[in-house]
């Protein structure tokens, strides 16, 4: 066969572990589907994203650039993540889309890669996606509310397959390494302590829950926990962590520095409890089999960890004390059970995940009509 050029569109480069986690994973799977594949990735960083993932890459932002990568493109996947939602931003959307349209204008197949579709309010958004989406081959869903919200939006003509999050498709446990170790980390979990990973994020909302959150984070140290502020994107996610830290009684760890994909699993997985606002922090944790509490500022979080069969505060503005400490007790004292559930799950959207990339290079290489 001969060697084909795959280009890749979504939030790289931005130094968020867990779109870079997303990369990473599409990457990898790609790669093992057909090994000798040329990837280019739009990002706001070519040089760091080409070195850390043995790609080529361009700016994201230079349209010369990107009309060229998809000049040469047999290919165009659009995903993973979260891409079409105007939650973060009315240009968000229209961005992703254009390069969606540049490419059907070049004639080149699209793919949606294990997209998350949604929130959209706005009707540009909602115009624009019928438009764009009924124009690609094949659209892969990482959640079953997606999957709703593009049939109500009556988007029929691609195939829609609904997939899993491609982070489920990555031996986390091989890359984290032993279960107990956290080397290569900027923190040494103590020996014989428990720990907590604590993932906020800033959103609205989120300080009329921050008494309760450093409440429940003093209590935990009260019972020998070590407390870990985490930011999954660096640096943005460093000023609420240190707004909780200077409210709490004890004194917290706060990693103050971009851990990386790597990193982050090998910190995640030596942990004991996971409690997060951050999709993939949730992600990486069920993946790793570490049990995990989500707080729902946005519906991708809820949808997730109902998923996977794990508890989540849906909003935020109800959050209290007592109902967090009541849920953390309730997730040790089902600790075992929690875990096995975790490893069925992980067993099941692993092979969902590794389906996104045999769909890819089915699209790539299929003789055309």
């Amino acid at each position: 066969m001969l060697m084909k050029t795959v280009v890749i569109s979504g939030y790289y480069g931005f130094a968020n572990i867990g779109d870079e986690a997303l990369l990473a994973a599409i990457v990898s799977a790609l790669k093992t589907e057909a090994a000798d594949l040329k990837i280019i990735v739009l990002s706001a960083t070519p040089e760091q994203t080409a070195t850390r993932y043995g790609v080529e890459s361009v700016s994201r932002l230079s349209v010369g650039a990107v009309f060229s990568a998809l000049r040469r493109a047999d290919l165009l996947i659009s995903g993973g993540g979260s891409l079409l939602q105007d939650v973060t931003g009315s240009l968000t959307i229209p961005y992703y889309l254009s390069i969606v349209a540049i490419a059907k204008m070049l004639g080149k197949p699209v793919m949606f890669y294990a997209q998350g579709i949604g929130p959209v309010n706005g009707s540009l958004g909602k115009l624009l996606i019928k438009l764009l989406a009924d124009k690609v081959e094949i659209i892969t869903l990482r959640d079953a509310a997606s999957v709703e919200l593009l049939r109500q939006m009556e988007i029929r003509r691609p195939v829609i397959e609904l997939t899993a999050d491609p982070v489920f498709g990555l031996d986390l446990q091989q890359i984290a390494g032993s279960t107990d170790s956290c080397a290569g980390t900027p923190i040494q979990i103590q020996p014989g302590r428990p720990a907590v990973g604590m993932f906020i994020r800033e959103w609205p909302g989120l300080d009329s829950c921050l008494d309760a959150l450093t409440g429940m984070a003093d209590y935990m140290m009260e019972q020998g926990w070590e407390v870990v502020f985490i930011p999954m994107h660096y640096p943005a996610d460093l000023p609420p962590a240190r707004t909780a830290a200077r409210r709490m009684k004890g004194s917290p760890v706060i990693i103050e520095e971009s851990l990386g994909f790597r990193n982050l699993a090998r910190l995640i997985s030596s942990l004991d409890l996971v409690i997060g606002m951050r999709l993939h922090a949730l992600i990486i944790a069920a993946a790793c089999e570490v049990p995990m509490l989500g707080l729902s500022y946005d519906p991708k979080v809820s949808e997730f960890m109902d998923m996977v069969e794990q508890p989540v505060l849906r909003d935020l503005a109800e959050i209290n004390q007592e109902t967090l400490v009541r849920e953390i007790d309730e997730i040790l004292a089902d600790k075992a059970a929690i875990k096995q559930k975790l490893h069925e799950k992980r067993t099941e959207l692993g092979r969902q995940a590794l389906r996104n990339a045999e769909l890819a290079v089915e699209l790539l290489y299929r003789r055309k009509q």
